[in-house]
């Protein structure tokens, strides 16, 4: 059981706003400046005409500063990787926001690993197994259930998944293919830094991470980073680990 997980990530957010914040730190703004930028950007998108300190705008400005702006500093080299990836490779910003969003909300790593591991057994996933499944590892309460829905709505407006003819049950886009190498590490990395692991079997990272469900990755393009390193176990088998300071 999980209960002492925070939900944090609770309610829609849309690829666009990601985009805008993301962005707006690149720009080298404060944190200050990127929530009031929010705050008028969303402003005629959600609560609107509310100024409300607690309203569905300020939690949802909440969310997009702990991915992109506000993060921990030890995240911070990571997440500075990643502006840097989106600036280069800004078609691939599904694959750096998702790689953001698994390390700094533990619910939404949670999530996407039950999605990715019910998709393997079956076709579809249904709405009612998530919440099943998100409520066997964090209680019984309706704020899982709800932010799990609002969750599934998030990544088929994201284009991840995609709804079918069975109303609430959802099925997988065609996974993006990841063939940049140091899109590929970093987003391996992310994984390692999500399971709370301090290293992993490449090849178990790169095919058997079921959170990483909407991702083709290759080992081919896997290279150590100034975070990660490598080393042999027996003949065949490589072993990414975080490096010491």
């Amino acid at each position: 059981m999980s209960r002492n997980i925070p939900i944090g990530f609770s309610q829609l957010i849309k690829l666009a706003w990601l985009d805008f914040t993301a962005q707006q730190k690149l720009k080298g703004h404060s944190q200050a400046e990127i929530r009031a930028a929010l705050d008028d950007f969303l402003s005629d998108q959600v609560s609107v005409g509310s100024n409300a300190r607690r309203s569905s705008r300020q939690k949802a400005i909440s969310i997009l500063s702990k991915i992109w702006v506000n993060v921990p500093q030890s995240l911070e080299s990571f997440r500075d990787e990643g502006l840097a990836l989106l600036k280069r490779l800004p078609d691939s910003h599904i694959a750096l926001h998702w790689g953001m969003a698994i390390v700094v909300y533990p619910f939404f790593a949670m999530a996407a690993e039950n999605v990715g591991r019910l998709l393997r057994l079956q076709n579809d996933v249904s709405t009612v197994q998530l919440q099943k499944r998100m409520r066997e590892k964090m209680g019984e309460r309706e704020t899982v259930a709800r932010a799990t829905r609002q969750l599934i709505r998030c990544w088929e407006q994201w284009g991840v998944l995609t709804d079918t003819d069975k109303k609430g049950r959802y099925t997988a886009t065609k996974a993006h293919t990841i063939t940049d190498a140091q899109l590929t590490t970093w987003l391996l990395e992310g994984a390692l830094i999500a399971s709370e692991g301090q290293s992993a079997v490449l090849h178990n990272l790169v095919n058997y991470t079921p959170g990483l469900f909407p991702f083709g990755l290759s080992s081919d393009y896997f290279t150590p980073n100034e975070r990660l390193e490598t080393f042999s176990q027996g003949v065949s088998e490589v072993s990414v680990a975080f490096k010491y300071n």
